[in-house]
């Protein structure tokens, strides 16, 4: 390919459009999308042997028989091969240009690189590479690494594929929601209820622990209605959204202004309220740190909070009615914050299940 022989780089590109295809469909079952699919096997090789050249110049590269590397000793980054013996490069090559063209394409204000702990040293030498280039920019690329799921393999015991994980995920769940008969007849599609279900268990799973970390795939905790899962999210919402068919007689609620917050200050109201407020430090600090598991933390604060409020603040039955359609919006609020940590970890939170 990187001699440009027209035959291999058809067979390349019909394997890349095969590949991206099945691609697109995975991630749209993950509720996840990507505008552009790029990668370092598309960028020039006679701009990767520039690059190296004017390393060259630079006095960091060395000959080893036949070989180019680069020495990254004084940074405490080892040395790194840039070019094999026979002139072919190498990921670390491609990975300098790949990031110089999406430069000149986008100028963009960061680039992310989330890929495991196991290529630290890759990372670190690519992005000094570039530093020692003389680009401003490469203090605004960053790695977002992550640890390694151990254990991963369906409930007999054998090793799959994501979408595998997925339908027998989704098979658990259907057979939990098939015990509720009632419950399960009121469901419009309970097939795709149930994927959802499955697929809010594996992320939530996936991304509970410090991403660094390393975890063991459990169906059990991972399929689980108690304790801090995947389905017990999806309960939580489900329930919050249930509110308003089983109150009908207070509807329709005046609007939040004219609520009158005297009926709020139980210790119950005030606590899920609290968290409430909450909400928006959670997501900062999300974001500084690049860590989803605290808004999953918080998710789960919040559902426990509003869970243990259910018995003490009375919708339904509660004579004075003003306090009735207070103590509704505040559930309504809540459901409003946990539906939106939710879909911030692209999960699609239910109102029936």
């Amino acid at each position: 390919m990187e001699s440009g022989d027209e035959d291999s780089l058809v067979n390349w590109r019909q394997w890349r459009e095969l590949s991206i295809k099945q691609y697109e469909e995975q991630y749209k079952v993950l509720n996840v999308k990507f505008d552009e699919y790029l990668g370092e096997s598309m960028v020039s090789h006679q701009k990767q042997v520039e690059a190296v050249t004017q390393l060259e110049k630079m006095g960091l590269v060395s000959d080893s028989k036949g070989a180019k590397l680069i020495d990254l000793e004084q940074w405490k980054l080892g040395k790194a091969i840039l070019l094999k013996r026979d002139g072919t490069t190498m990921y670390l090559t491609r990975d300098i240009i790949g990031a110089i063209d999406r430069w000149e394409k986008y100028q963009f204000d960061k680039m992310i690189y989330v890929v495991s702990s196991q290529q630290d040293l890759h990372l670190a030498q690519f992005f000094k590479i570039l530093s020692l280039m003389g680009f401003e920019w490469a203090q605004r690329l960053e790695h977002i690494n992550y640890g390694l799921v151990t254990g991963m393999s369906t409930r007999k015991g054998t090793a799959v594929f994501l979408n595998q994980i997925i339908k027998e995920s989704a098979d658990v769940m259907m057979e939990q929601m098939m015990k509720n008969e009632e419950k399960f007849n009121q469901i419009e599609d309970p097939e795709y209820v149930a994927r959802e279900v499955g697929l809010t268990a594996i992320k939530i799973q996936d991304m509970q622990a410090k991403r660094i970390n390393n975890y063991a795939f459990n169906w059990a905790r991972m399929t689980s209605f108690e304790g801090d899962t995947g389905p017990y999210l999806q309960y939580a919402h489900v329930r919050l959204s249930s509110i308003e068919r089983k109150n009908p007689e207070i509807l329709p609620l005046p609007p939040l202004d004219s609520i009158n917050f005297v009926h709020l200050t139980e210790p119950k109201a005030t606590d899920i309220i609290f968290h409430l407020g909450a909400y928006p430090d959670a997501v900062r600090t999300a974001l500084k740190t690049r860590e989803p598991s605290g808004i999953i933390t918080y998710l789960m604060r919040l559902s426990h909070s509003i869970s243990s409020a259910w018995d003490v603040l009375l919708v339904k039955g509660e004579a004075d009615v003003e306090k009735a359609r207070a103590r509704m919006w505040l559930f309504l609020l809540a459901r409003e914050v946990l539906g939106a940590g939710m879909r911030l970890l692209s999960l699609t939170p239910l109102e029936r299940m």
